[in-house]
């Protein structure tokens, strides 16, 4: 639960942001880490902002 909702705020739901994206939070942005430790993130509109797959592929 996110801390405006009354959420905790601890180590286990932080993140260590440079200033210009923990300013792009407070501007309606949002970041999430998953159950699996993976984050996810959103504009202020609600859309899904993706990662794109590494353009070169480990060797197998």
């Amino acid at each position: 639960m996110h801390w405006l909702d009354g959420g905790e705020t601890n180590l286990q739901n932080s993140a260590l942001l440079c200033e210009r994206h923990h300013t792009k939070v407070h501007h309606g942005f949002r970041v999430e880490r998953q159950p699996e430790g993976h984050w996810r993130t959103w504009r202020p509109d609600g859309t899904e902002i993706g990662v794109p797959s590494p353009l070169l592929q480990p060797a197998a």
